[in-house]
């Protein structure tokens, strides 16, 4: 056998190949059925899955309800869809951000629960609708936007600013991708995997990643019906995105990057 063959041999020891099977749901795992019950019972973790992260100082930036329509039909987006890396250059108008932001994750509707609260929807489906993916925005040419890095807050339907700056340098950096100097902007998605793993366990994780890439597919769509260009990047650096984003890697950590721009 080559070296390559020898290189690509499976290796049940592997990380992926551990965590693959320490996340299979069994049908008589009772720990699972223990954790599904404390999740209803329990008035903290009931707190903790409803709560968001939110960022109470910074500088909040409402979005408008009245965003523009779609350019083309459903049936054209799916089958136009393609990942866009050649831009203009030219600024993003404010609103089309905007729909982007809540297209992908925004609340869509509510029904009144058991206990009598507001159970709230939103754009992507969630496991347990315990919503641990967070929606972060790089302005760089977007109207009415100063450049630096924005929090979506779904619930209030507000950017909340973080930080500013242009930070279109050290994202190229981070993620050898050039074609973000004519960018307007990129939407990076981070996880709190906590928020499901206190139900779920190990499985949680699974639910998480899969949450991240159906936010990813509704910001794909979105752009695409506006004839924005798009396009998603899973390689980068973690430790410096998380930096990039001001978190610690740990309890919350980066998942997926989209970048968007004018063609």
């Amino acid at each position: 056998m080559s070296s390559i063959g020898q290189d690509l041999k499976y290796d049940d020891s592997t990380a992926s190949e551990l965590f693959h099977e320490n996340s299979k749901q069994q049908r008589s795992d009772y720990r699972m059925v223990e954790r599904i019950i404390a999740m209803i019972t329990n008035p903290l973790l009931q707190k903790m899955a409803e709560s968001r992260k939110r960022y109470p100082a910074a500088r909040k930036v409402s979005l408008p309800k009245d965003l523009p329509k779609a350019k083309i039909s459903f049936d054209e987006v799916v089958l136009s869809r393609r990942s866009t890396r050649n831009y203009t250059g030219e600024s993003i108008p404010f609103a089309e951000i905007c729909k982007i932001l809540y297209f992908a994750n925004g609340v869509t509707g509510s029904v009144e629960a058991h206990d009598g609260l507001q159970q709230l929807f939103r754009a992507a489906p969630s496991g347990g609708a315990l919503y641990p993916v967070e929606i972060y925005l790089f302005a760089f040419q977007i109207k009415k936007l100063e450049p630096g890095v924005y929090h979506y807050d779904p619930v209030e339907n507000v950017l909340e600013y973080v930080a500013e700056g242009d930070y279109r340098p050290a994202l190229i950096t981070t993620t050898f991708t050039e074609e973000l100097a004519s960018a307007g902007a990129v939407i990076a998605l981070t996880g709190i995997s906590i928020k499901n793993r206190v139900k779920y366990a190990e499985r949680g994780y699974r639910f998480m990643l899969m949450e991240a890439g159906h936010i990813a597919q509704n910001i794909l769509l979105c752009a695409t019906s506006l004839q924005l260009g798009a396009f998603p990047i899973g390689g980068f650096i973690d430790d410096e995105m998380d930096t990039l984003l001001g978190i610690d890697g740990l309890d919350e950590v980066s998942l997926y990057l989209i970048a968007l721009g004018r063609v």
